[in-house]
């Protein structure tokens, strides 16, 4: 029959406590080798994950300077009560515009004859038709012909299509109003019923009741007495650059248009440049401080690679700064950047494009700025590679610790086994001692 066994019963030895304190001190070594390590590489995975971070805000901050992005931009101002609102692009050119609103672009809106909420209009199918679109069908069923089944129906099986219907309760019963969604002759809304008990056709644009409350009229406007005919009162291609949103019609009133250049939002878009750089520079660094009395260690603090970044930057910077001087940047002694708006404002008003010819996609500073750029934060880049190599020790690290737990795992069953042994052994001379005691006593 099997017995049943706990070390440590035999000889008064507590085996538990001693098996676990040889597996603690054997282990101890390696997991403080682990800890130290795995510390020291999710603070330099961190540190690295900052520094990309801003370098990435870097990079979309250069790029806002590609195409005309480096160029001043413009400022449209119209005349008091014009009838109209403009914005401008720097793709417009400067000059001044006379505009006349002649007529506003509006929807076709129709209106049925007042009913009683109750009465049943008729049922069948109404065909719409918006513009030179393609005709939707839209079915009435029989007994759900009251002015608001049918506006339902509208709304549910035309949702999208171009039309909507709604419901105006007045004094002489419900009335149906039906609005087209595209404003212009391109709205322009044709009904027409068929089937049923023939009440639809009532709702029909040709034969029925239905009344005009709106035409499906175009815009029309003229810019230096050159006409110009929309479907929609928001205009973007009518002068290169410029955008007009109509909103009253003046007929035979012209208004001004000035565009005009607007440095302001380019020495936005510079400042935005300038603190990102500044940003970046700072993160570095931070990261790789050698620390020192009253001064922390960054988590980089003898890692080669933000130095050699600094460095870089720090020479492409040199390289164009007299480039930079003149648009009024200036370089502080640990490397970062500074704009005086007074000189930025006066170089602009000298040479507009000269941003775009140190910023822009085809400058020699913007391609070897964004040159670099892409060899930190690339794919392939030099600090996707830092990062990459230190995610693969991260999880070289759980793979140690997971051979760590089995090594010690045999590591106690071994230890564990000696001392039951010894535990064994021990109880059975501790018996033998007994039993020649008592035989001894015995024997006298």
């Amino acid at each position: 029959m099997a017995t049943l066994t706990s070390a440590g019963i035999g000889s008064g030895l507590n085996v538990e406590s001693i098996v676990s304190g040889l597996v603690a001190a054997d282990r101890k070594p390696a997991d403080d080798r682990l800890n130290a390590l795995e510390s020291t590489t999710k603070a330099q995975i961190s540190a690295f994950g900052s520094i990309t971070s801003a370098m990435s805000s870097l990079s979309t901050a250069l790029d806002k300077f590609k195409a005309d992005g480096g160029l001043p931009g413009r400022k449209a101002t119209v005349g008091t009560d014009a009838g109209f609102t403009a914005s401008a692009t720097s793709k417009a050119t400067v000059g001044n515009y006379s505009v006349t609103v002649e007529a506003l672009a509006t929807a076709h809106k129709l209106q049925s004859a007042a009913v009683a909420s109750a009465t049943q209009v008729g049922d069948g199918t109404l065909t719409f038709q918006v513009g030179g679109g393609t005709a939707f069908n839209v079915v009435i069923e029989s007994g759900k012909g009251t002015l608001a089944n049918i506006r339902d129906a509208i709304n549910k099986q035309a949702a999208g299509k171009g039309v909507t219907a709604t419901i105006v309760h007045g004094d002489d019963g419900d009335v149906l109003t039906l609005t087209s969604d595209k404003t212009g002759s391109a709205g322009a809304l044709s009904i027409g019923a068929s089937g049923g008990n023939g009440g639809l056709s009532v709702l029909a644009t040709s034969g029925g009741t239905l009344t005009q409350l709106s035409a499906a009229q175009d815009a029309v406007v003229t810019v230096d007495g050159i006409t110009r005919t929309s479907s929609s009162n928001h205009l973007t291609d009518l002068i290169d650059g410029v955008t007009l949103d109509l909103t009253k019609a003046k007929p035979g009133t012209g208004f001004s248009l000035d565009v005009g250049a607007d440095p302001a939002s380019l020495k936005d878009t510079l400042q935005g440049f300038i603190t990102a750089y500044n940003a970046a520079m700072n993160a570095m660094r931070k990261q790789s401080a050698a620390g020192g009395e009253n001064a922390t260690a960054g988590a980089l603090s003898g890692d080669a690679t933000p130095r050699a970044i600094m460095a870089s930057m720090r020479n492409a910077i040199s390289n164009s700064y007299a480039d930079f001087a003149k648009l009024g940047l200036k370089t502080a002694v640990d490397g970062t950047l500074s704009l005086d708006g007074s000189k930025f404002d006066s170089a602009i008003a000298t040479n507009p494009s000269a941003v775009k010819n140190l910023l822009g996609d085809d400058a020699e500073f913007g391609k070897n700025m964004r040159g670099l750029l892409q060899n930190y934060i690339g794919d392939d880049g030099m600090l996707s590679n830092r990062s990459k190599s230190l995610a693969d020790r991260q999880k070289s690290i759980t793979q140690q610790r997971t051979d760590l737990d089995a090594r010690m795992e045999r590591l106690e069953k071994a230890y564990r086994a000696r001392f039951t042994a010894l535990d064994t052994m021990m109880a059975q001379l501790q018996g033998t001692s007994s039993y020649i005691s008592q035989h001894l006593g015995t024997s006298s």
